[in-house]
């Protein structure tokens, strides 16, 4: 690493880890890992048991870029003891980033991915990898990027062990699947982070939107939200819309969403995985996305 680079201090938000969880097991679970520039956590699947048994949140103090969060995820790996542990029998990174297209799979040509990305996004070819992630159910591939030195750390760091790479919205998309009621209408599904609101329609098990839109202030956030209402036709007084991510009941954006929509509610934990008794210290809104890689099979 050159001298000159700085890495940010990342400060742990959140950690739960099950007592009766054995580390030697490691090469029975699964790793699941959200990298974003200003967050990075960290999950246990107990592959046998079907259920989450640890998740840590670190959050940068201060802006950072992706190369930087990677430096921080590279030193965190020298002390962490999730980290530390080498052979999973699987490891699985959902990216956050804006770097992604949808294609209907009957259009879909693996050669073409750069291509696709183009039309959305800039791809920057010496720092970025293009893959792609498959969702039968919606009938459709999610091509995006991922930082090219990210990948060469998990190579480096997970030699003896596959490692996946997916989109976050693919991760939303999978989870919000096993949540969906058969219904006429159309549901609003709404992933809040730190400056970014991702925002998924489905109708019944058919997909009608996604997509991530950045913003700074309220008035921003509640814009993107009530357009996507708007262009599909529903009612901000009837329809009901649910929450999941970074927001709190008493924050801003909560009350943003409460002037403008009727029905307001809280997601849960996803549905079809199990969790130890110590995630009940957790809002079962958060870190939906985390948990939802383990339905992106």
């Amino acid at each position: 690493m050159p001298l000159n680079t700085f890495v940010p201090a990342f400060r742990q938000t959140q950690r739960v880890v099950d007592d009766a969880f054995d580390f030697s097991q490691c090469a029975s679970a699964h790793l699941y890992i959200s990298f974003g520039a200003h967050r990075i956590r960290i999950g246990i699947l107990d592959v046998p048991h079907n259920k989450f048994v640890a998740l840590e949140d670190y959050e940068a103090e201060r802006p950072c870029t992706v190369e930087q969060a990677i430096a921080a995820l590279e030193q965190l790996s020298h002390t962490n003891q999730l980290l530390q542990e080498k052979k999973w029998q699987q490891v699985r990174i959902g990216i956050k980033n804006q770097q992604f297209t949808l294609i209907p799979e009957t259009l879909f040509d693996q050669n073409a991915r750069e291509e696709y990305l183009r039309l959305n996004a800039v791809v920057e070819q010496d720092q970025e990898t293009v893959y792609h992630h498959e969702h039968p159910r919606l009938e459709l591939v999610n091509v995006f990027t991922a930082p090219a030195s990210l990948q060469a750390w998990t190579q480096q760091h997970f030699p003896q062990t596959r490692v996946e790479f997916v989109h976050q919205t693919s991760a939303l998309m999978e989870g919000f699947l096993h949540m969906a009621e058969r219904s006429t209408r159309p549901q609003l599904y709404v992933y809040v982070d730190k400056n970014y609101v991702t925002l998924v329609v489905l109708q019944g098990l058919k997909l009608e939107f996604c997509n991530s839109f950045y913003f700074t202030t309220a008035e921003d956030f509640i814009y993107y939200v009530l357009f996507v209402l708007q262009e599909k036709k529903m009612n901000p007084d009837q329809d009901k819309v649910l929450v999941w991510g970074e927001l709190l009941l008493d924050s801003e954006l909560h009350e943003v969403l409460r002037r403008y929509i009727r029905f307001v509610q809280f997601g849960k934990k996803p549905t079809g995985v199990g969790f130890s008794y110590r995630f009940e210290t957790l809002f079962n809104h958060r870190n939906f996305d985390l948990y939802s890689l383990h339905f992106c099979d």
